[in-house]
């Protein structure tokens, strides 16, 4: 973009102008065509020679000598107009410039008197498409010549790509111009000719009394256009305020061993990936840049983006995220090019980045042009994996086991050391770093981070916020004794003849099942209250979302593909329930779930959230007296029919107000990275502070509770429940189940469902 600022008087002068450097640079590339397609009919051209018997060169008789002399004729006349230009239309050949002209033409237009100016209107012109293009066709015609065809249309289109053109946007009014160059930077002679246009169109700017110094100021690309006297000030004050050449060394500096202009400056080619550069052609840096590269840097993801904390951190903004990861994408690509390997403080700040991202998806909404940066940061953990750079995190590498484990023994003996024991001494961490004023200070004022925090400020950012106690001390699946994967329990009320009971296939998910197994018992046990027919999936399963959004593609892919391949057998086994409706109590399982093509193993059915199917059922509360409730939208909202909010009111039966904000939990990110957690929460604590205020009004005793519909959004929300005056969190079933179903619900079902109400059937 060399833009320059034009006196209004000069506009269409400026205009003619770059139209005459178009005309040329467009007649050099069709030049550079001919001598291409020369080279092309003089080799050996490649014909469908069938079964034929006799020579090439008989086959193609005299159509090479037409060829070329049909291609030398367009050529000569192209030449000669090229070096014509400014020649009075009234003094040129007839022979050259008819083509397109209609009669009486050349005589009546004294006004624009030369010929560029017909080449500028198009009375004369310079085509591929009319000159050269239906003559070679027709000279090579026929199925024998078809490949010859082909390669002069790809010759054509190879020549093509490499021209030179400069589009003008303008100011209205101001004179500003951007004079833009569209360029290839993996084809070194459009470089040069390019260059050679920009040295012309500031040529021309100041025979205009235009100046260089547009809009987008001065830098090293311009220095080499400004006289002495112009930089003199600047030198003067440089020497001033920094004699010693500190700051930005060199730069605008005219001599010397570091001239600040283009010629030590280096730009890699992003269109070298494919050709240069090793890691580009085998890992998935290009795929990276691709979904970046139109970034408008307008920031209007900023507002939405849970980890863009202004007053605790302004770097990691999806738009600020997408600076760094192309600046980081262009010390790969020069660190390869240069043969000098890429720097593990890059692969380092690289992870950095990818951290920086709850993977909502949130800034895709407002993005202009679509770039989804959750996708982005998913392909620069896989990454990071796959080129063995990503870092070991004990507290994730033990959440994933826990998440991916399929053995009850298993899972039983994670759940007992990392939530039994770990939570425990998490907890007695918080309340020691509390006592000793550790903690008080972050959660005030959290700490910009640049990269990872020391090892003891990410303990304190670690215990800070203390995780949740008294949860159950048994899976649901181990309460209702069917762990065993070779059945499938189908759970309903043994009193309802089958043929009145709606079959529902309820997929629990990690978070509901093997955590919070009080999410997914009050989701049976409302389902066994409305009468329904519960088909719950054999043994332990994951959807696959944590290990994809961390970076294990492959797992979470293979895990994906397992799954589909088991409930069609479960569809296959349990035909005769003709199940209608897949019941979902968690957000990202639901989004996971969308990619299972559920429709093909249950033909007919849908995708639901427990709270959206309770709704539809006409189920809710009337008029809940006592506790004031907040609703915590997930970022993965599993309600796809209806707002959360409004879902969250209906059922309640009473007033629900918004909380908004991310809680900071994400998954396994508050346990990976805590600093970027207490960044994040320090928003959401101040919408709880605000939120539970405002509920109770003047009765500050009043009991509030926030409710969510996800099980790690249940997690850290429950982090604050010593915040706000004490503010307890809970799923929405599991409060509908304590109203509806009385307080001792869950042992109430789980021993209904014990006592005949479970039919476990051999997959």
């Amino acid at each position: 973009n060399e833009d320059v600022v034009i006196p209004l008087p000069r506009m269409g002068d400026y205009c003619d102008g770059i139209e005459r450097i178009n005309i040329e640079l467009s007649i050099q590339n069709k030049l550079a065509l001919c001598e291409a397609l020369r080279a092309f009919l003089e080799g050996e051209l490649p014909l469908h020679t069938g079964d034929a018997t006799i020579s090439r060169e008989e086959l193609l008789g005299d159509r090479r000598r037409d060829a070329l002399n049909y291609l030398e004729a367009v050529r000569l006349r192209w030449e000669w107009l090229l070096e014509n230009l400014d020649l009075p239309l009234a003094e040129a050949e007839p022979r050259f410039v008819s083509y397109g002209v209609v009669a009486g033409e050349l005589t009546n237009r004294a006004a624009r008197p030369r010929l560029f100016h017909r080449l500028q209107d198009y009375s004369v012109r310079v085509s591929w498409k009319s000159e050269l293009k239906p003559r070679l066709e027709k000279i090579f015609d026929g199925q024998m010549f078809a490949p010859v065809v082909e390669q002069l249309r790809a010759i054509h289109k190879q020549v093509l790509r490499g021209r030179v053109f400069v589009a003008l946007h303008m100011h209205a009014g101001d004179g500003n111009v951007h004079t833009n160059i569209p360029v290839n930077s993996d084809n070194y002679e459009m470089l040069q000719t390019a260059n050679r246009a920009v040295d012309r169109i500031m040529a021309l700017a100041r025979a205009l009394d235009g100046v260089i110094s547009g809009e987008h100021g001065i830098g090293i690309t311009k220095l080499d256009y400004l006289t002495d006297a112009e930089m003199a000030n600047f030198w003067a004050y440089k020497q001033q305020v920094d004699p010693e050449g500190r700051f930005n060394r060199g730069k605008l500096m005219r001599h010397g061993a570091l001239t600040g202009n283009l010629d030590n400056a280096y730009t890699p080619s992003f269109n070298l990936m494919g050709h240069e550069s090793l890691i580009m052609e085998q890992t998935a840096i290009g795929e990276i840049s691709h979904d970046i590269k139109d970034c408008l840097r307008c920031g209007k993801c900023k507002p939405v983006c849970s980890t863009h904390v202004p007053r605790a951190n302004l770097l990691y903004s999806p738009r600020n995220k997408i600076l760094s990861t192309s600046l980081l994408i262009e010390a790969f690509l020069y660190e390869e090019q240069t043969r000098r390997g890429v720097s593990l403080a890059h692969w380092a700040e690289f992870e950095d980045v990818a951290d920086h991202c709850t993977v909502c998806h949130k800034c895709e909404k407002p993005c202009p042009v679509d770039i989804d940066f959750g996708d982005v940061s998913i392909k620069m953990r896989n990454l990071l994996r796959q080129q063995g750079k990503r870092s070991f995190n004990p507290g994730k590498a033990a959440a994933m086991a826990f998440l991916t484990a399929k053995d009850p023994a298993t899972i039983k003996t994670i759940r007992a050391g990392m939530i039994g024991l770990g939570y425990k001494a998490q907890r007695l961490g918080h309340q020691l770093g509390k006592s000793l004023g550790l903690v008080q200070g972050q959660v005030a004022h959290p700490p910009a981070t640049l990269g990872k925090p020391p090892l003891k400020a990410q303990v304190i950012h670690f215990i800070n916020k203390p995780m949740p106690g008294g949860l159950p001390k048994r899976t649901s699946r181990a309460l209702l004794d069917i762990e065993d994967d070779t059945i499938v329990p189908v759970i309903r009320d043994p009193r309802q003849l089958r043929d009145d009971s709606e079959a529902v296939f309820y997929f629990p998910g990690c978070g509901s099942e093997r955590l919070f197994s009080q999410v997914g018992l009050a989701t049976q046990a409302m389902l066994y209250h409305v009468g329904a027919t519960t088909v719950l999936p054999p043994g332990y399963l994951c959807c696959g979302y944590p290990q994809t959004s961390a970076g294990d593609e492959d797992k979470g892919q293979r895990i994906t593909t397992d799954n589909r391949v088991l409930f069609h057998r479960v569809a296959n086994t349990l035909n005769y329930l003709d199940i209608k409706t897949v019941i979902v109590s968690c957000g990202t399982c639901m989004d996971q779930l969308l990619k299972y093509q559920f429709e093909k193993i249950f033909p007919g059915c849908r995708l639901l959230d427990i709270h959206e199917y309770l709704l539809e059922k006409g189920l809710k509360l009337d008029g809940v007296q006592g506790a004031r409730y907040m609703y915590h939208e997930p970022c993965h909202t599993p309600m796809k029919v209806h707002a959360g909010l409004q879902v969250a009111n209906t059922l309640m039966g009473t007033r629900v107000d918004l909380s908004d904000r991310c809680c900071g939990e994400s998954g396994t990110l508050a346990v990976t990275r805590p600093d970027i957690s207490t960044q994040v929460r320090f928003r959401k604590q101040e919408e709880i502070e605000k939120g539970a205020a405002r509920l109770r009004g003047d009765d500050s005793a009043a009991p509030v509770k926030i409710l969510t519909s996800c099980p790690s959004c249940l997690q850290g929300l429950s982090r604050y429940a010593h915040d706000a005056g004490g503010v307890e969190a809970d799923y929405i079933v599991v409060e509908m189940a304590r109203h509806l179903l009385g307080d001792n619900w869950m042992a109430d079902y789980v021993d209904k469902a014990n006592q005949g109400g479970i039919e476990r059937v051999l997959l």
